[in-house]
């Protein structure tokens, strides 16, 4: 076939197509010319066009036609395998790809085929027997074809060796994805020289075996390393820059476009009720950072402004005219296999072997099914950690010891995620005294427990917002700092909310009842004026609920240092106080993580743990006529002292054993004492408002001596009659309507009744009667309360 010298030159151009913008020679492995191939290039929007050009003898005339030789073809590049004997052999689709590839190669001899990739059989592969080969094909399916014949072809040849580039590996700059159809010489154009393609075939498995390249192809259909993406759905390919849609022309071709930074749908989630559906979102933000968001299957009704909108909100990029219509289409579209459960609040979840505890970004334990945790609160991980659990014991928890209340504080912390292993109820703390008693320093160091500064919460809030809150903190600590930011009245009615663990009931839209928030935690608060007098000021009542559901507990320890008990050496309580605060803020969050996985392996003992340490605990400081209320709080102050000591037991302290329990039972001993005793408050609040009232209003009743004096003074808006006693005391007949509305205001009047008789205050009625009836001037036999002078007896 070489074309001998003194042959007509051949045509400069096409009848048809003109002039070629390249004429491609091919040369015999001599260097003989074998014919050459043309390639003429089309306005846009055009097909390029290919032309062999090939010299012809007809009778004994030579002449150059148009067409192709016959098989089987020579190759293009053959003298390479004779200036480079010992080097592999590289071969690709298409003459302008091979000169492209040879500036990436040098030193390499780069071969291809004439006819593209429908005449891959058609070419002759002889000369590459024994040599070591690697085919670098085309980025589309067509490429994908050749190479496959291409490896038969080869394989028939009786190459050395056969492998194939995996061009999944390529881009054409970092992040950017290869385009349909792109080959080497699209590297060049990108910008790709010698030494960067060096570099890149010195990573590991650029270079595929064509025997693991075509069975894997013969598995699943599709070959390794293809297509050149992280995940596909559909039409729509995830590569390491982006989202990007693959958009089909009128002409059959194809366009890889860019829509969006990185984004993938992770799992299909809804509620344990199986509710509030959504899918679960892997993104990049343009920090690198990545994040997982919730998109509520809700959010893609409509316009789907409110998917895109939050998507944005989390960092995503997306880019101009149809882009965010394609995103969402790519979301919405996904069906992942993988199934999740949502929460719109911390804490345990789950059951038995099952259960776990769920976090913002984490959740402890195992489970056959994920749990995520879903809020709307702007920022939702409160839960951070910084530095180690060492450091955190050595710079925070170590100087809180020989403190009560910095020891009582922490300890609160380790409590609440026993609540619901143990099924106790929700409850709360608060640290009352003058500003600057360390009080803010107590709340700093209960929050490194479980998390950064932010952990630290302010009382003023809506009801929304705090019952929000609360959910973001189930099953652990929440703290609050000064309650008087909040009205008397609302701060009373929050107490009670977050110590009942649940929120309000509202209604949606439909007028049907919305899922009411819920929660169980301990919360920790501070004030100048406990809740009670916070309370009394707003002019509000007090209960003894209300004081049990918070209990005050007085910062100043009494030792003439504010709250504090041992500084550690320090110059003074104010400077003790401020290392301890930065320290806080140094080193936080892993305590409670630790604290969490012990309890999640060693749960089964803790209930008898806390019974023994319930057990000491109310020895020490109750007696046998101690109240409910007593008890009831007893019972909180002890679980706080257990957790404690089982946080130093596993080492997550530091603390010497007994340490909790000590701090405990001398912050209870303080509680007690303002509270007024271990009797019933209820009771006490009872008998303090009767004799308040006969003391105010001690004119009000007529002298019963005198009733019938009709020069006696007229008695205004009276209540009753009161008579002199043997021992000059009074002794009052009180008329019923006055001693329900008014002396027993705010309380049942019957549990009035029943505590004065069984005090011995008061005269009892005939069988179930409580008053009794008397003769009194002028009216006649009536029914009333008999308050006697023993009233004042105990006082």
């Amino acid at each position: 076939m070489p074309v001998s010298d003194g042959t007509p030159k051949p045509p400069d151009s096409h009848s048809r197509h003109g002039k070629p913008s390249a004429r491609y020679p091919y040369l015999n492995i001599d260097g003989r010319l074998n014919f050459y191939h043309d390639r003429y290039e089309k306005p846009d929007g055009e097909k390029k066009q290919f032309s062999p050009l090939t010299l012809w003898q007809k009778g004994k005339a030579l002449k150059w036609q148009f067409k192709a030789p016959p098989d089987p073809r020579p190759l293009y590049g053959l003298p390479g395998l004779v200036t480079y004997p010992d080097a592999d052999c590289w071969i690709v689709e298409g003459e302008k790809a091979a000169i492209a590839l040879e500036t990436l190669l040098p030193n390499h001899p780069v071969l291809t085929w004439q006819g593209g990739s429908n005449a891959t059989a058609k070419a002759d592969y002889v000369p590459l027997e024994e040599r070591h080969c690697i085919v670098f094909r085309d980025n589309d399916p067509a490429g994908m074809k050749a190479c496959k014949t291409l490896i038969d072809q080869l394989r028939a040849a009786h190459a050395a060796s056969i492998r194939v580039l995996d061009i999944s590996k390529l881009e054409r700059s970092t992040g950017e994805p290869l385009q349909p159809g792109d080959d080497a010489a699209d590297l060049v154009a990108a910008g790709w020289d010698a030494e960067r393609f060096a570099e890149f075939l010195k990573r590991d498995g650029v270079l595929i075996d064509a025997d693991a390249f075509t069975n894997e192809a013969d598995q699943d259909g599709k070959p390794a390393g293809d297509p050149q993406a992280i995940e596909a759905i559909e039409r729509f390919t995830l590569f390491d820059k982006g989202l990007f849609v693959n958009e089909q022309h009128k002409d059959g071709s194809s366009h890889i476009r860019w829509i969006c930074s990185p984004i993938k749908p992770l799992a299909m989630v809804r509620t344990e009720y199986g509710r509030e559906w959504g899918l679960l979102v892997w993104l990049l933000d343009p920090d690198g950072k990545e994040k997982k968001i919730i998109l509520g299957m809700r959010q893609f009704n409509g316009d789907a402004l409110a998917a895109s909108g939050e998507l944005l909100d989390a960092g995503l990029r997306i880019g101009t005219g149809n882009a965010r219509k394609l995103v969402i289409e790519y979301l919405q579209t996904s069906t992942p296999d993988k199934r999740a459960k949502t929460t719109n609040k911390t804490g345990w979840h789950g059951v038995d072997d099952e259960m776990v505890f769920v976090l913002p970004e984490k959740t402890i334990g195992e489970s056959p099914e994920e749990w995520l945790y879903s809020s709307q609160l702007p920022d939702s991980n409160p839960y951070r950690q910084k530095g180690t659990l060492k450091q955190w014991r050595e710079h925070v928890a170590a100087p809180c010891a020989g403190n009560s209340r910095l020891v009582f504080s922490v300890c609160t912390a380790f409590a609440s995620p026993l609540l619901h292993l143990l099924g106790l109820e929700s409850g709360g703390f608060q640290l009352t005294g003058n500003s600057s008693t360390g009080k803010s320093t107590a709340l700093s160091v209960a929050s490194s427990v479980c998390g950064g500064w932010d952990y630290l919460q302010r009382w003023r809030s809506t009801d929304n917002g705090l019952e929000s809150l609360a959910q973001s903190r189930s099953d652990s600590l929440l703290i609050l700092d000064e309650v008087k930011q909040l009205d008397g009245k609302i701060a009373a009615e929050a107490a009670y909310m977050l110590a009942n663990g649940s929120g309000k009931v509202r209604s949606n839209a439909n007028g049907t009842s919305r899922n009411v928030a819920a929660w169980r935690l301990l919360f920790l608060s501070s004030g100048e004026l406990s809740l009670s007098q916070h309370v009394t000021d707003s002019g509000k009542r007090v209960n003894a609920g209300m004081e049990i559901r918070l209990c005050d507990l007085p910062a100043d320890a009494s030792v003439g240092m504010g709250l504090f008990e041992n500084i550690h050496g320090h110059e003074s309580p104010a400077k003790f106080a401020e290392t301890l605060a930065a320290n806080a803020g140094k080193y936080y969050g892993t305590a409670f993580i630790a604290f969490i996985q012990y309890v999640l392996e060693n749960r089964q003992a803790i209930p008898a743990m806390l019974k023994d340490c319930e057990k000491v605990f109310n020895e020490e400081v109750l007696t046998g006529n101690a109240s409910g209320q007593a008890r009831r709080v007893a019972g909180r102050f002890a679980l706080v002292a257990a957790a404690g000591e089982l946080a130093s037991a596993w080492n997550v302290t530091g603390w010497q054993p007994g340490e909790s329990i000590k701090a405990a039972i001398t912050c209870f001993k303080a509680w007690l004492a303002g509270y007024g005793g271990e009797g019933n408050k209820e009771e006490r609040d009872m008998l303090a408002q009767v004799r308040r009232f006969l003391e105010a209003n001690f004119d009000r009743f007529v002298l019963y001596d005198r009733a019938e004096d009709s020069h006696a003074p007229k008695t205004l808006n009276r209540c009753g009659y009161r008579k002199a006693a043997n021992d000059g005391l009074a002794e009052f007949l009180v008329l019923p309507e006055m001693f329900k509305s008014e002396i027993c205001k705010g309380f049942g009047y019957r549990d009035v009744a029943k505590l004065l008789v069984s005090k011995g205050y008061m005269v009892s009625g005939k069988g179930r009667e409580l008053g009794h009836k008397v003769n009194l001037p002028h009216e006649g036999w009536i029914r009333v309360f008999h308050i006697l002078p023993s009233i004042w007896g105990d006082e």
